[in-house]
């Protein structure tokens, strides 16, 4: 029996419908909120079977800050697929981050090992890969170094590595992956679903950075892959390739028939965009969608390696200006008839 928690996110559901794929019984964590009828929208795009196989989930409510509840969901349970995280770069939810990130991943370790699980996959981030000194590609060899720079969210990454790494020290059999930027159709306003928000309105900017790339697809199979081949006590970069902004804005917009991105976001731009949501935070509400972090990120360089895992499993990755071909057939139909971000 598989355990996956954070269920209704990006990489938890491809996991959930992996599993599924391969015959294997789920159980899927979802908080009371969660909205489930995003997952089976997400079959929909993969296979005609979708309503067949998302009715074998097994949902559970889990909240992963509640040691006791996570408890109760691994009655029964072998391997889990630990999903679940909080993304953001806003500082007002660094004690979210910490919490639910670095918290829920410790819960997530104790209960495993007191309940002596056969296999844990844990989902990190290539933000936890960090080290401003290297100026060669990045690897899983590459030991974090604090530089003042890095965001609570590379940092909650971080330390929430830290907990299973002491869980395989006290013997718990667990595998870590660093997916890169994880593209996916459906979840529309989430997450990297957001760059295909700002191409469809006809984003006149763009970055001067790189950063990596990786079907969501891809991530989850991989996932399962590394626990059958039992692949402990490792951590790899699951990414497709490393891109500049710019080449992967211009291709979402050329797919969405728009022009593509013509002014150079420079520092001084990004700035000023940091404090005039400053103001529209302070006066509307909301989430600040340009802050410091994300600013250091656009300017970021640094590239990943894929090459431990190519060279262990022989991946062979779904292009990703394929995979963003596709988003992009389910995603302007869907934005045409008025359907708004959920």
């Amino acid at each position: 029996m598989n355990l996956v928690t954070g269920a209704t996110g990006i990489v938890g559901s491809h996991v959930v419908l992996a599993l599924l794929q391969n015959n294997e019984e789920v159980i899927a964590c979802k908080q009371k909120s969660s909205d489930v009828k995003k997952v089976e929208e997400l079959f929909s795009f993969y296979t005609v079977d979708y309503k067949n196989l998302f009715g074998k989930i097994k949902w559970v409510d889990v909240d992963i800050l509640d040691i006791f509840s996570i408890e109760e969901a691994l009655k029964g349970v072998t391997n889990v697929y630990h999903c679940a995280g909080f993304v953001s770069f806003d500082s007002r939810d660094r004690k979210k981050t910490m919490s639910i990130n670095e918290t829920g991943t410790k819960n997530v370790v104790d209960a495993c090992l007191h309940n002596k699980i056969k296999a844990l996959c844990h989902v990190s981030s290539l933000a936890a890969i960090h080290n401003l000194d290297y100026t060669s590609a990045l690897s899983e060899d590459v030991f974090w170094k604090k530089s003042g720079k890095e965001s609570d969210y590379a940092i909650s990454k971080y330390n929430a590595e830290r907990e299973v790494w002491r869980g395989i020290e006290e013997g718990l059999n667990a595998v870590i992956v660093n997916p890169g930027v994880v593209l996916s159709p459906g979840f529309v306003g989430q997450s990297s679903s957001r760059l295909f928000d700002a191409a469809y309105k006809g984003n006149k900017f763009y970055p001067v950075g790189t950063t990596a790339y990786i079907a969501a697809s891809d991530v989850a199979k991989i996932m399962i892959k590394l626990i059958a081949l039992e692949k402990f006590g490792q951590r790899y970069i699951l990414i497709e390739n490393n891109y500049r902004y710019f080449d992967i804005l211009s291709h979402i917009q050329r797919n969405f028939n728009k022009p593509v991105p013509s002014i150079k976001a420079t520092r001084f731009i990004l700035t000023l965009a940091n404090i005039f949501e400053d103001f529209r935070v302070f006066f509307q509400g909301g989430e600040k969608r340009v802050t410091k972090a994300l600013i250091r990120s656009a300017f970021n360089k640094q590239e990943y390696s894929n090459k431990k895992i190519n060279t262990e499993l022989g991946v062979e990755f779904v292009p990703v200006l394929q995979i963003i071909e596709q988003i992009c057939q389910k995603y302007g139909p869907r934005k045409n008839k008025g359907e708004t971000s959920r």
